[in-house]
């Protein structure tokens, strides 16, 4: 089986200036994103890869982005009545799992150094649970179900 090294396909960038990639993260892994559709991340798996907070596409209702990340759990505040949010992380903040909290760091420095200690994050550092990354396989199925 060939596995991708990059992120899902370069789509498009959002009004924001974030990139939108397509539903597949680095290694062919399902990205762990924020209610808004987005997440820091890697998007290739070059040992000095930059780390940015994008978009990933979804396979459900509203295929792209619900809202303007990074959500900080604010996605349902800016909803009319119609509610597009996704489920998130769990956290305010969403990292990709196996992510360089170094190379996060790097990234938010150049706006805030101390940006990221004011948030909740999941756990990124030390990967994804078999158990997470089955929990979100299914709540993305669950939505799918329910949007049907």
């Amino acid at each position: 089986a060939v596995v991708s090294t990059q992120s899902g396909h370069y789509g498009r960038g959002a009004l924001d200036g974030f990139a939108i990639y397509t539903y597949q993260d680095v290694g062919g892994l399902s990205p762990v994103v924020d209610e808004c559709g987005g997440h820091f991340g890697p998007v290739t798996d070059d040992e000095d890869a930059e780390v940015i907070y994008h978009y990933h596409t979804r396979v459900y209702v509203p295929y792209t982005l619900a809202c303007q990340g990074p959500a900080l759990g604010n996605c349902n505040e800016t909803q009319g009545s119609t509610n597009y949010c996704g489920y998130g992380c769990g956290a305010e903040v969403c990292v990709q799992p196996g992510t360089s909290e170094t190379k996060l760091r790097e990234y938010l420095a150049e706006w805030d150094d101390e940006w990221l200690d004011q948030y909740t994050t999941n756990d990124y550092i030390n990967g994804a649970s078999e158990v997470s990354l089955v929990l979100a396989y299914c709540l993305a199925l669950f939505q799918l179900v329910r949007l049907w």
